[in-house]
């Protein structure tokens, strides 16, 4: 595996990089994509975010360059999760950003046994894995996202959102090829 680059988009770390592994695996969040995403959610300063399958961390970065409090980024793989680690401490992010190498939903678990609670959840699991509706359902059982907390999703257009907890709500939803970004509202 060869590294190759991502440019941060946003915020006080505009144009710094990060560093990822070339991996035919891997699906990386393109700049594009993470700019349209935050353009949409707009103002995020002082939020605590959840990172579920961070993979390089690109969403947190670039989400903590933008003003967020905190950050928790949840990486099943340890390459990838080692990976991460190295790219917070290269730009200084390591002490606002807990990572945990784990399953997401036992890390679901885990932090709503913790008391956690976050105003952004960002969810990017393998594309068609079926990982998206199993992910929403366990953030709704275990309410991890605040009340009005803020859930997006980054999903295949081959993998619609069928399903969305009781009293939640889809507000948005916005296609870049084969990539859809969904919102749901917490409640």
């Amino acid at each position: 595996m060869t590294d190759h680059h991502l440019r941060i988009t946003g915020g006080y770390l505009k144009g710094r990089k990060l560093t990822l592994q070339k991996d035919d695996r891997a699906r990386y969040t393109s700049s594009k994509v993470r700019k349209a995403i935050f353009d949409i959610v707009g103002d995020i300063e002082g939020f605590d975010v959840l990172d579920l399958f961070s993979g390089s961390g690109s969403f947190s970065v670039e989400a903590l360059s933008r003003g967020v409090g905190t950050a928790t980024c949840v990486e099943k793989d340890r390459e990838m999760a080692r990976l991460l680690r190295s790219n917070l401490s290269n730009l200084a992010l390591d002490k606002r950003c807990l990572v945990l190498h784990m399953d997401v939903i036992y890390a679901v678990r885990r932090l709503a046994r913790e008391k956690r609670r976050y105003d952004l959840v960002f969810l990017d699991p393998p594309y068609e894995a079926g990982f998206v509706e199993e992910t929403i359902m366990a953030l709704s059982e275990h309410r991890v996202g605040r009340e009005e907390g803020l859930i997006v999703v980054e999903h295949s257009k081959r993998e619609p959102i069928r399903t969305i907890p009781d009293g939640w709500c889809l507000e948005k939803q916005r296609s870049y090829g084969d990539t859809f970004i969904s919102l749901i509202r917490c409640r």
